[in-house]
């Protein structure tokens, strides 16, 4: 009988945070011993639930080992990338032989001592399984590195950001790997550099009409998948970068060939998809100038979903020093804060020391005169592909000047309306809302926002220059080198 392992480990390395991702940080994200599909999916469990329920209608013995996901923070501690690893290798060990290994990574993590956790991982398992079809699905935001390549027959990273697809991509990463299996197709990689470090939305022209382009190339079969890596800017490590990623049948200079057009596509439109950032205070003044609302104001540099510290004040401020009532911040990440709120409870009139305590990039604590409007004991919230997320304990607090702030113990970014309104916090009648997060929020936020505003706070790491931030990579890449040497 064929047999089908499935693990994981994911979290996603802010280089410039100085708070280290810790063992307690995968026990609060989630962590399975071979379980993980006998409870509800979530984020980096779906892909988990899709493999295995496919596997066993096609009879197939499925073997689970770990799979641990924590929030995106800074470098993961040596000991306990070590403990992970050299778990869910324990496990392929004792699950081999294997015909198949379907993982589910992220793509771009770091630890203290390893710069490419994934490759690293990828490769101990080619090890134990030199002949086992290997396949991992990875977040865009990856390094996608040689030692991956090398290692793994297949690698399916998502095409949209926010990330909508990832249990479709789940879905072509099992079809592709159990024709693989069978013989019926002989896939071979290849990749392109694209000498460019950005942000990709997903959701506007003309990176729709690009990701429509890359499934059109799998559709018509010149492709039997196309990837487009965007990179993680936040990641300081030597194969930092954004590349396109092609598999066709047997035929290298095909894909290779591809790979290299797409590439051009991308570099071709750099200055397209670029988005337009505005400082606190030019955001706040455009949402109160807008003809509607709610406007919805990324607050893009203290978004937890690239390992800040979702806490930053300087949102905040601005929306005090412009007198904008009826603004609503959130999700801002404060465990001492809402602890105060629900020993004070609804209604009570407290002085209060918000925000400021992550780390110096989070700005300077603001001290408030505020109303405790309300406070849960778990706030769930949707997240970007549908699965739930915990929030932990939530509160409510208004300031005098009319500006409400939610209040969340865990730190994770701001996904969905429905963080807010199950506090009882209305946005039809909202004209500024503030979320913690750099994209992810669009899925949610769009359909109710009457614009869309992204700022970005002093405390930015300005990847664009103009000076190169990175230890580990040099300053060829666009936009900090207008023409960087390609090939």
């Amino acid at each position: 009988m064929t047999r089908l392992f499935i693990g994981g480990i994911a979290t996603e390395t802010n280089s410039f945070s100085p708070i280290p991702t810790t063992m307690s940080d995968f026990e609060a994200g989630g962590v399975f011993y071979g379980t993980a599909t006998q409870s509800e999916p979530l984020h980096f469990t779906a892909p988990l639930h899709v493999w295995r329920k496919q596997a066993e209608a096609e009879g197939i013995e499925v073997v689970e080992g770990l799979m641990a996901a924590a929030q995106p923070g800074g470098t993961t501690l040596t000991h306990v990338w070590e403990e992970w690893r050299d778990r869910l290798l324990a496990d392929v060990r004792r699950a081999a032989p294997l015909d198949m290994v379907l993982l589910n990574l992220h793509g771009a993590m770091i630890a203290a001592d390893e710069f490419d956790c994934e490759g690293e991982l990828l490769a101990g398992i080619r090890d134990i399984c030199p002949d086992a079809v290997i396949g991992c699905e990875l977040d865009l935001h990856c390094h996608l590195t040689r030692k991956m390549m090398q290692a793994a027959d297949l690698i399916v990273p998502y095409k949209e950001y926010p990330h909508t697809d990832t249990v479709e991509r789940a879905e072509d990463l099992w079809a592709l790997a159990l024709r693989t299996q069978r013989g019926e197709i002989y896939p071979v990689g290849a990749t392109s550099d694209c000498n460019m470090l950005s942000v990709w939305h997903t959701t506007r022209k003309p990176m729709s009409d690009f990701v429509a382009r890359m499934s059109a190339l799998e559709d018509t079969g010149e492709a039997l998948a196309v990837s487009f890596c965007h990179g993680f800017a936040l990641g300081d490590m030597p194969e930092l970068g954004s590349r396109t990623l092609v598999y066709t049948d047997g035929n290298a200079e095909a894909a290779q060939a591809l790979a290299d057009t797409l590439a051009t596509e991308v570099w071709d439109m750099r200055n397209e998809t670029r988005t337009p950032m505005m400082n606190e205070a030019e955001a706040v003044a455009a949402a109160q100038a807008a003809p509607r609302g709610p406007v919805i104001i990324a607050d893009v540099a203290d978004n937890p979903g690239v390992g800040a510290g979702a806490d930053s004040t300087y949102l905040i401020s601005a929306l005090i020093d412009a007198d904008a009532k009826g603004a609503v911040v959130g999700l801002l990440f404060d465990p001492m804060a809402v602890s105060t709120c629900v020993g004070a409870g609804k209604g009570a009139n407290l002085n209060l020391r918000i925000g400021g305590k992550f780390s110096a990039r989070s700005g300077p604590p603001l001290d408030l005169d505020v109303t405790v409007r309300a406070v849960v004991d778990d706030l769930p919230q949707t997240t970007v592909a549908g699965q739930k997320m915990s929030c932990g304990r939530a509160a409510v607090v208004e300031t005098d000047g009319g500006i409400r702030i939610v209040l969340i113990e865990r730190r994770v970014q701001t996904f969905h309306p429905d963080a807010f309104t199950q506090l009882g916090v209305d946005l039809k009648d909202v004209p500024i809302v503030v979320v913690k997060s750099t994209q992810h929020f669009h899925a949610g936020f769009a359909p109710v926002a009457g614009e869309i505003l992204y700022a970005r706070s002093p405390t930015a790491v300005q990847f664009e220059g103009p000076e190169n931030p990175y230890r580990h990579r040099d300053g060829n890449y666009w936009p900090l080198t207008e023409n960087p040497a390609r090939g």
